[in-house]
């Protein structure tokens, strides 16, 4: 096991999936993650945190890797209540022991708990033994703009499937603080890892942060990004769709235009070597490598590969 602190950003399913094979071959004490939480929801008086809580599951062991959200052989009769009994128009599917598991964050929030202070206390209970951070304790909401309304992140991707047109992506809130608990993860790492996530709304809001993204680059660790662009096209989710509406291409270089002053290396596929010149012109460092995330094995992989570079 290697001892070097090993601090990830983390939002949507890439990076959990990399996670898999960073407790591998890291002490899992050294693992520190960041967690976007520009897509946290309030379901019917739960607080819901979705990227941070596929982190948890995750390092709990009880993530349902076939969808990669959500908690394994889980049950949905609570959502099938609301629809069929009470008649609500329910369109968010949350399972009833992913239910317990945000009611039980509501319940400290609501004791006077920060959204960290709840994270480390579930975390604690779940077993974990690394540390995860959700980005700031404040709200802060991806709003996603369409030619008829703007709308939440859930609502897009969830209730609309993400069929809308999309023609802006922003973050609402406050952007101006993060938390000591943060700064210090970011201050202490001895490598930085933007996991292979959305660039525009599972990076997007965590780099939106002021001083999170002035400490980032400030940081002395060794700072590495995963590309979640193959070629011309994203490896899942609505990452094309995003990128246009910013007015950037698909392209692997599209994030390091948005990005270079956080991280020193970008990990790309293998296969797109045409990117290579670019992105050094740029002030970056290429290294092509597999980034297809389709096994714990592949995981883990990639993950030696890295930790074999710094």
């Amino acid at each position: 096991m290697r001892s070097s602190n090993i601090l990830f950003l983390s939002g949507g399913t890439g990076t959990p999936k990399l996670l898999q094979g960073a407790r591998n071959i890291i002490d899992e004490q050294k693992i520190t993650i960041i967690g976007n939480t520009g897509d946290d929801w309030n379901f019917y008086g739960l607080y819901v945190s979705p990227d941070v809580d596929s982190v948890l599951l995750t390092l709990s062991n009880l993530i349902d890797s076939s969808k990669w959200w959500g908690i394994k052989n889980d049950t949905f009769k609570l959502t099938k209540f609301l629809k069929k009994t009470l008649k609500e128009n329910v369109w968010f599917n949350l399972g009833d022991y992913d239910a317990g598991l945000c009611l039980f964050r509501s319940y400290l929030l609501e004791k006077g708990k920060s959204l960290t202070e709840a994270t480390e206390i579930i975390k604690s209970r779940l077993g974990i033994q690394s540390t995860i951070l959700p980005m700031g304790n404040q709200l802060i909401q991806t709003q996603i703009s369409t030619p008829d309304k703007t709308m939440h992140l859930q609502e897009f991707w969830v209730k609309y499937r993400g069929e809308p047109q999309v023609n802006n992506i922003f973050f609402e809130g406050d952007l101006s603080r993060t938390t000591s608990q943060v700064l210090d993860a970011i201050d202490k790492a001895d490598i930085i890892i933007f996991g292979p996530s959305n660039p525009v709304s599972s990076l997007g809001p965590i780099l939106s942060i002021v001083p999170l993204r002035k400490a980032l680059q400030d940081a002395s660790g060794v700072r590495i990004a995963i590309s979640p662009i193959i070629g011309d096209k994203a490896v899942s989710g609505p990452t094309a769709s995003f990128l246009k509406a910013w007015n950037k291409p698909v392209s692997p270089v599209a994030i390091v235009e948005l990005y270079n002053d956080v991280f020193d290396e970008f990990i790309i596929h293998k296969t797109d070597s045409q990117y290579q010149e670019k992105i050094k012109e740029i002030g970056v460092n290429p290294i092509l490598d597999d980034i297809i995330i389709n096994t714990p094995a592949a995981a883990e992989r990639l993950m030696n590969n890295i930790m074999e570079r710094v």
